[in-house]
């Protein structure tokens, strides 16, 4: 024999009574671990936030490289500027030793001639490029030294 409440249930009640069973089975089962996922979200989500996780890495990888490249350009510019003051400074004190040497109107001896050579072999050694040389050894940083072109020519005055 059923009890009374059973018998006074209508079908409304029974509908009822199966839901609030149901949910209550829903929480039971998801305080032990049963996820119930039909549409795969949770996989949709974490293969987004990997996706998202490997750009990031891949983003941050070439900001490094970037930083790392302006760093080395800044080095060869600074030593390029360097050089270039260091040409310019040994031209200078060229120029005024031969403005005032006291055969600057005579005409070459080997003297003369020997300093000259001193002179233009120093700032061959300062910027060997410039000189039309082609260097042995590899520019500061283990590139390929830069190779002189053709030779700047005067215009013509006719």
């Amino acid at each position: 024999m059923r009890p009374v409440w059973l018998r006074m249930l209508t079908p409304a009640g029974w509908a009822l009574v199966a839901v609030v069973v149901l949910v209550l089975a829903l929480i039971a089962l998801g305080g032990v671990g049963f996820r119930w996922d039909p549409l795969d979200l949770a996989e949709r989500r974490r293969a987004g936030a990997e996706a998202r996780a490997a750009a990031a890495v891949a983003d941050a990888a070439g900001r490094r490289l970037e930083v790392a490249a302006a760093a080395d350009q800044a080095r060869r510019l600074e030593q390029f500027h360097q050089q270039e003051v260091a040409v310019a400074r040994a031209a200078a004190r060229i120029a005024t030793q031969a403005r005032s040497a006291h055969d600057a109107d005579l005409p070459l001896d080997p003297h003369r001639a020997a300093r000259l050579a001193g002179h233009d072999r120093e700032l061959c050694r300062l910027a060997p490029a410039v000189c039309g040389a082609a260097t042995v050894e590899p520019a500061p940083g283990g590139d390929d030294a830069v190779r002189a072109g053709a030779p700047a020519r005067r215009p013509d005055p006719g």
